[in-house]
């Protein structure tokens, strides 16, 4: 491919390249997800390998949103709160505290999270809800964004994207749910928000399938929407086929499930990334800025293993599993989401050109 993506599409339409867009990221989540499979072919022996490969590209995602996203958790955190800038402090202290203050807060919410999550065990699936919504959302957002630029427009309000996100988001639970509640009883695998195997979840999942036809009906109340209407049919479509049935002849797993749907998103940015740094403006430290980012949790990974096994063990279970990793990704939710709202009152190379958003 001559020269960068932005000169090797000369004209290309956000709309001409959607498509393109999500079958990068649906094929390079799915080649990661293969690759465990044939690593570790058992499903009990993967689960433990797949959080950890998985989430360990996930927080490089969630640092480089807090570290080189729009605005950084530190200047967000000063933007937020002016009471940084009121304190007695030296000016050049003051983004520390705004930074210190921010850090302290999430730390404390995260102690009360991990304090509740034993006897509400459904804040679990609340958060990988949101984190799913998130998901879709920003795929989406990121089907509309032109060629080379890195920033979401702020988060749309109409009708129609929210019964798409509440639709997508439902079925994504429902088979999330059935895989754990369809794996043979005792299989050893954890428990996610309450549910082992043998859990009966029918009645929730059929609220859940009903909602999503439900959306996928709003979508078909008027005619003449191509997408829209494929949208609400596929909708409608998958919400008539029995999970519990599908995950039992197909064996896949909640493991499954989460790495499929959290590759998806960062597979999503990952093409975004690769386009911005061909373009002629890019910093050439760039990929370097990413790239260390990344390796930042993947060395804290490596570190567990140079424990002893009970201990590491144990700081694998605490950082590199669902439900720790679901609280800092609604951080990071919260914090695009601000982002994408501020920036829009804002011109759109003021704030950090040279990062993406890692919404």
């Amino acid at each position: 491919m001559p020269g960068s993506l932005a000169r090797g599409f000369p004209g290309r339409s956000a709309a001409s390249l959607a498509p393109r867009r999500r079958l990068l990221g649906l094929a390079g989540a799915a080649a990661l997800w293969a690759g465990f499979v044939l690593l570790f072919p058992d499903s009990e022996r993967r689960a433990p390998w797949l959080y950890a490969g998985v989430l360990t590209l996930g927080y490089g995602h969630l640092l480089g949103g807090a570290l080189l996203g729009r605005p950084p958790l530190a200047r967000a955190a000063g933007d937020r709160w002016p009471w940084a800038r009121r304190l007695a402090l030296p000016r050049r202290f003051q983004p520390h505290a705004a930074r210190a203050a921010a850090i302290a807060g999430l730390a404390l919410l995260y102690c009360g999270y991990a304090s509740a999550l034993p006897r509400w065990p459904g804040l679990a699936a609340l958060l990988l809800a949101l984190a799913t919504a998130h998901t879709v959302e920003n795929d989406l957002a990121l089907s509309g964004l032109e060629l080379g630029r890195g920033r979401l427009p702020p988060m749309a309000l109409d009708t129609d994207t929210w019964a798409t996100v509440l639709g997508i988001t439902a079925l994504v639970l429902v088979l999330a749910g059935a895989a754990l509640a369809s794996a043979p009883v005792g299989a050893g695998g954890d428990a996610f928000a309450g549910i082992v195997p043998g859990t009966k979840i029918d009645p929730g999942l059929l609220a859940l399938r009903a909602l999503a036809a439900g959306m996928g009906g709003f979508l078909l109340r008027a005619p003449g929407q191509g997408a829209r209407e494929g949208t609400g049919l596929a909708l409608i479509a998958a919400s008539a086929v029995d999970p519990i049935g599908l995950c039992t002849q197909t064996g896949i797993t909640f493991e499954d499930v989460f790495a499929l749907s959290t590759l998806y998103h960062l597979t999503s940015w990952w093409v975004l990334a690769l386009e911005k740094s061909r373009r002629p403006s890019a910093p050439p430290a760039f990929r370097a800025e990413l790239l260390a980012i990344h390796a930042l949790p993947a060395l804290l990974l490596g570190a567990t293993f140079l424990l002893p096994e009970s201990a590491g063990g144990a700081w694998r279970a605490a950082f590199f599993s669902p439900a720790p990793y679901l609280f800092w990704s609604l951080a990071h939710a919260v914090q695009t989401a601000a982002g994408r709202r501020r920036a829009s009152a804002t011109p759109a190379d003021s704030i950090r050109a040279r990062g993406t958003d890692h919404s």
